[in-house]
């Protein structure tokens, strides 16, 4: 597969400029059954599985540091042809916090993500990712400077203090199927 020439060039100037971004602070996105986070708060484990040879040599030096697999062709295919790219995502993406408990998200993959506390999910600021995952509109969390506080680089974290009720929606700006919810449950 071979993609547009002005995809590469906005994917690539994106992404290589989020790998220079301090690391931030912020929160997580979704997927299946809550899990009870445990008295000390709750982690989030943001992963991604890029293969740095060929996601460096589409995206430029530094844009994957990792030691994954997926080839960036087989990440674009997957993406393509289901929305979403299983091994680009936030473990836990759905559990259960106390009031004013600390969540704190760690970057476990090659790629800067971020970990973007937003009031509904959406696209991120990378144009073509949002248009290959379905979700064409960016939401305003995920616009500059409004998203700068959320990067997370490869190794780094982040953390934030839940609410004392509600649900709080997480999503990575970058990568806008990586989501996660955490619901603030009380003892009474």
């Amino acid at each position: 597969m071979r993609l547009p020439l002005a995809t590469v060039l906005g994917l690539s100037a994106t992404l290589c400029s989020c790998n220079d971004r301090p690391p931030t602070r912020e929160a997580a996105p979704q997927r299946t059954a809550i899990r009870q986070s445990s008295p000390d708060g709750e982690r989030v484990r943001i992963q991604d599985d890029c293969d740095p040879t060929t996601f460096n040599a589409v995206l430029g030096p530094g844009a994957c540091v990792g030691k994954g697999e997926t080839t960036f062709r087989d990440f674009i295919a997957e993406l393509t042809a289901t929305k979403v790219a299983e091994e680009w995502n936030f473990e836990d993406d759905s559990f259960a916090v106390a009031p004013g408990a600390r969540i704190t998200a760690t970057n476990r993959g090659g790629e800067t993500h971020t970990f973007t506390k937003v009031a509904n999910f959406g696209g991120g600021f990378v144009p073509s990712l949002n248009a290959l995952s379905g979700n064409p509109k960016p939401v305003p969390e995920c616009s500059f400077p409004a998203v700068g506080s959320s990067f997370v680089p490869p190794g780094g974290s982040i953390a934030v203090t839940a609410p004392a009720r509600g649900t709080v929606k997480f999503q990575c700006c970058i990568h806008p199927w990586m989501r996660a919810v955490a619901t603030v449950e009380h003892d009474d």
